[in-house]
């Protein structure tokens, strides 16, 4: 039994993304992420989130990839914010994600 939560182990992996806000589809936060797997990531950005929020993971070129649900939101003392994603459709390759890189 796992007690921390997760069914796969994160990987470190720092790509750009936005986060769209789903019933505001011109509303975007810019992100980066910490760390991924299929099923989830831990996302740095400005915008305090509240759990069970829905936004969009996209790629930094604004191709959508996948619906996603806030797990938790953490205040940075930066004035950033830590927010734990869990996506409601698993994203199996995050290769594509890499190609947007600068």
């Amino acid at each position: 039994m796992r007690l921390d939560g997760r069914n796969e182990k994160r990987v470190p992996l720092a790509i750009p993304v936005c986060l769209v806000v789903a019933e505001k589809l011109l509303v975007a936060d810019q992100a980066m992420t910490v760390n991924v797997s299929s099923q989830g990531a831990r996302i740095i950005t400005r915008r305090r989130w509240l759990p069970e929020e829905q936004p969009r993971l996209a790629s930094s070129s604004g191709e959508l990839l996948t619906p996603a649900k806030v797990v938790y939101c953490e205040s940075l003392t930066n004035g950033y914010f830590c927010i734990g994603l869990q996506f409601l459709s698993a994203i199996l390759d995050w290769k594509p994600m890499l190609r947007f890189q600068s």
